[in-house]
């Protein structure tokens, strides 16, 4: 009886220890399945681009506060309001930085952003100038101190307080309608969800809401800002309830169960489904129909088609102009040999240009110009009685940029440096009249340009630069043994934006190049003592920028 009780409780023991086993490892196994959905919807760009805590930075201005304090109050209470984010009032100290500082620097934006407990903040900077009051509104991200999104208003002609916080409101809408995500999940309970968005947002009863995964995001090499967002779509809320802020829905469908979880994002809003048995594509005419809706322009039509936006260039551009020069040369004999002039008031020329954009302030130019010249012997008794030329102008230089704004398109100012040669092959002629010149050196100058509209569609800009110590090379003969010489440029240029990558340029192009002359050359007893080449030339031509 003994045995046979010890049998018993050992059989049992041998059970419970496998069913404990097996339970263990069930619930392992389904915790374990649980993390990886949630691990497999939450990439590090979804959670970079999560903002749950916002916060307003002091703003600046340059009229010692009239502007900067009542909008920042403005502003506060605007983002304290808003139902997205949960507004923490900020604590900083030291210096207050321009959104274009922070822009330049994403570690002092994480510096300042120290401590304050936020996903992102606001900064903007006033400016009151002749044209009007400029005003810049940024958010930045405190995770990497990169700028997520940002609104500008340029050249405001109002200067009273009420006006300029009714565009700061305007300001606000559209920074944050330019952001990858439209709401967040706030909790979730079984198949029921809240969602951030409500009344406020035009959300309604029964609108299907999809749920995104921010899988990339892509930024600016050069300024940083989003450029665009890679997004996968892993589920729908159908919204049940809608109150003033908030929806309440039931998930109808996910990748994964249990995929949708708090701060999955919301996508950009739905059309809102209606019940009811009408089918447009039974309609008598529907085709004709659809074109008369507000959107058919860009969203019917029998040719229809997918579009996407043209992303922002990052890396340069080239480019090539046309045009026509007015050349003008003189050069002075000395001993008896007169003065040798020549022009061309329709020379043809071909300008080439390309430029790489090699960090956010760092660029490389290089450029390639070709135009033929013809001109008048005018040295008695020389042959033959007209001269063909071919002028020949390589560069390349080393640029530092300051831009002043966002894009490619706002306002910039860039010194630089680099080196030149000029050659203007000339035929020879019997006694030798004007030389083969070759001007070569090296060159400093500047460059920048701005726009002229709120849109920036048109741009005006210049350069001028100078040789810093220039050769100068002759043949067949020198015209002395010694020279002097002294080259600038100077350029005046317009271009209208055709398209995110295209622009039209015209341009006009002063070339200057004069040389005082010593010693005794090649030409004896006539030896040359100064000689001088104007370029005038006017281009248009067109530039691609990838």
């Amino acid at each position: 009886m003994l045995c046979k009780d010890i049998r018993r409780f050992i059989k049992i023991g041998v059970l419970a220890l496998v069913f404990i086993s097996f339970g263990h490892r069930t619930f392992a196994q389904l915790g374990a399945k649980s993390q990886e959905a949630r691990g497999t919807y939450h990439s590090d760009a979804d959670e970079l681009l999560t903002v749950e805590k916002v916060t307003v930075l002091p703003f600046t201005d340059n009229l010692q506060g009239i502007y900067s304090r009542p909008l920042e109050t403005h502003l506060i209470g605007l983002v304290d309001g808003m139902h997205r984010w949960n507004y923490i009032a900020a604590s900083t100290s030291g210096p207050i930085l321009s959104p274009e500082e922070l822009e330049d620097s994403p570690a002092k934006a994480q510096q300042i952003s120290q401590g304050m407990g936020v996903d992102a903040f606001f900064a903007c900077r006033v400016t009151k100038g002749p044209n009007g009051i400029t005003i810049h509104l940024s958010l930045f991200l405190t995770k990497d101190g990169k700028l997520l999104s940002q609104a500008i208003l340029k050249d405001y002609k109002q200067f009273n307080l009420p006006d300029l916080k009714e565009q700061m409101q305007r300001l606000l809408t559209e920074l944050t309608a330019r952001l990858p995500y439209s709401g967040r999940v706030m909790s979730r309970e079984g198949n029921r969800v809240t969602v951030n968005l409500g009344n406020r947002d035009g959300i309604q009863v029964n609108q299907m809401l999809s749920v995104i995964q921010i899988i990339q995001a892509q930024r600016h090499p050069k300024f940083n800002f989003l450029v665009r967002t890679d997004k996968e779509i892993f589920g729908k809320i159908k919204i049940l309830k809608v109150d003033d802020t908030l929806s309440f829905g039931t998930v109808i469908s996910e990748k994964e169960k249990g995929a949708i979880q708090k701060n999955s994002k919301i996508g950009p809003i739905d059309f809102v489904t209606y019940s009811g048995n009408e089918s447009l594509l039974t309609a008598p005419n529907s085709e004709d129909g659809l074109q008369q809706r507000d959107d058919g322009k860009i969203a019917f039509g029998k040719d229809a088609h997918e579009w996407q936006p043209t992303a922002s260039p990052t890396f340069g551009q080239v480019g090539g102009r046309v045009g026509l020069s007015r050349v003008s040369e003189n050069m002075e004999l000395g001993g008896g040999g007169g003065s040798l002039t020549g022009n061309d008031n329709l020379a043809p020329s071909i300008s080439l240009e390309g430029e790489i954009w090699i960090t956010p302030e760092w660029t490389f130019h290089g450029s390639l110009k070709q135009g033929i010249v013809k001109v008048g012997n005018s040295r008695s008794g020389s042959t033959p009685s007209d001269l063909n030329q071919l002028l020949s102008e390589y560069e390349a230089n080393v640029g530092y940029r300051f831009r002043l704004g966002p894009n490619i398109w706002s306002p910039y100012v860039e010194p630089f440096f680099g080196y030149f040669t000029d050659r203007l092959y000339s035929d020879s002629s019997t006694p030798q009249s004007f030389t083969t010149m070759e001007y070569s050196g090296f060159r400093i100058g500047v460059r920048g340009a701005t726009p002229i509209d709120n849109n920036s569609l048109y741009s005006v800009g210049g350069s001028f630069s100078m040789a810093l110590k220039t050769n100068l090379y002759e043949t067949p003969i020198s015209s002395a043994s010694d020279s002097t010489n002294n080259v600038v440029n100077l350029g005046i240029f317009a271009f209208k934006k055709m398209g995110e990558r295209l622009k039209l340029q015209g341009q006009i192009d002063f070339d200057m190049f004069s040389t005082s002359f010593s010693g005794i050359g090649g030409r004896g007893a006539t030896s040359a003592t100064s000689a001088s080449i104007r370029y005038t030339t006017l281009s248009a031509g067109m530039y691609y920028m990838f």
